[in-house]
């Protein structure tokens, strides 16, 4: 096995996969990348048997055939190498695998591809088309409200309900809630889905649409170069629709940019543990205070706002809820975000002013101590 490839597109091809390598496996073979050279290129794939990625690249093939190669330590090296170049890789019969460079050789031992587990065959599914935006919307506003607990597994992934002319992507770790709606045609009429954060991860760098396939068992996301297989959640997901409130009449209009801003400095002067601030909301400004009793510093400020419902109006947050919700509407070109309010122990509702019914967001308060 012989091939030359371009440093860059070796390296690109290696971080696609890279996602579906184990930190550490109790079968070893898993922590290889499994690399085939043919005729029409190179091709790499990579699995935890839960998650399988393959890609391909263009190369220049003298002898084709397949080896397993050990995976970080080839990112490590192709990372070291830069991007200016190329990469000539020889792999002997006992399975030496040689990368020369214009200025050095390096060798490590790879394994048979022969012990590697045979990935199954996908079978049909519902099929649903994604744009290479609409995927990376979907992503990039609902992972930030994945949960992280092993005993809650149907919160620990993306919710996507198929409605025919709609798809609804939503995400809750009971604290916060993300719900994204993304409009067109041709969607199944009736289906849900949850796929895990992992597979999510990779949908936030696509850079072509993405034809999405579910079966029972598995979701299959292809790109023009990659495909993604990832075994789903098969579990309930929460009712979230009964949380979201209707009747929130307190409305602010605010600035996202200026009210992350405050946030964050305001945060540096709160409890590390509660992270706990307060928002009053007055006519023309919206306050925000922090404080920590063990260190014995606070911090007040404030910017303006419309808010509309009450003289004025008290809330507590932690604050890395509230910050991360905001950092999600940034995109809007407006620069507005609408927060709506009920009551000090109810959701508020986060929304960018231009698109309310397309993105939703909701964080629970805290009590104000």
């Amino acid at each position: 096995m012989k091939f030359s490839i371009s440093l860059g597109d070796f390296q690109k091809a290696m971080q696609r996969v890279l996602p579906a390598i184990p930190p550490r496996s109790t079968l070893p073979v898993l922590e290889h990348v499994f690399c085939t050279a043919t005729a029409t290129g190179l091709e790499l794939i990579a699995s935890d048997q839960e998650m399988t990625i393959s890609t391909s690249t263009a190369c220049m093939v003298e002898g084709q055939g397949t080896v397993l190669i050990p995976a970080r330590k080839l990112n490590d090296l192709l990372r070291s190498l830069g991007q200016e170049g190329s990469v000539l890789v020889e792999v002997s019969t006992n399975l030496d695998i040689k990368f020369s460079t214009r200025g050095g050789t390096f060798t490590m031992k790879g394994m048979d591809s022969a012990d590697y587990p045979q990935q199954p065959v996908f079978p049909d599914g519902e099929n649903a088309r994604l744009s290479s935006a609409d995927a990376m919307k979907i992503a990039n506003r609902t992972m930030f409200a994945v949960s992280d607990d092993e005993y809650r597994p149907a919160m620990t992934g993306v919710l996507f309900q198929f409605r025919g002319n709609h798809v609804v992507g939503v995400s809750t770790d009971s604290y916060r809630l993300a719900r994204v709606i993304i409009r067109g045609g041709g969607f199944p009429d009736d289906l849900d889905v949850i796929i895990p954060s992992r597979a999510m991860e990779v949908l936030r760098k696509v850079d072509s649409d993405v034809e999405m396939s579910v079966t029972r068992t598995h979701a299959r996301f292809a790109m023009h170069d990659t495909t993604v297989i990832t075994r789903i959640i098969d579990e309930r997901f929460p009712p979230y629709e009964n949380v979201i409130p209707v009747d929130n009449d307190k409305i602010a209009v605010v600035n996202q940019r200026d009210l992350v801003g405050v946030i964050k400095r305001v945060a540096l002067f709160t409890s590390s543990t509660s992270r706990q601030i307060k928002i009053t909301l007055m006519p023309d400004r919206i306050h925000v205070h922090g404080e920590d009793d063990e260190s014995g510093s606070n911090a007040d400020e404030s910017t303006v706002c419309e808010f509309t419902g009450a003289e004025s109006f008290e809330i507590g947050f932690n604050h890395r809820y509230l910050e991360e919700a905001l950092q999600q509407l940034s995109g809007d070109d407006s620069g507005m975000v609408r927060l709506s309010f009920s009551s000090p122990n109810r959701a508020v509702l986060i929304e960018p002013t231009g698109e309310a019914t397309d993105i939703l967001i909701l964080v629970m308060p805290v009590r104000l101590s």
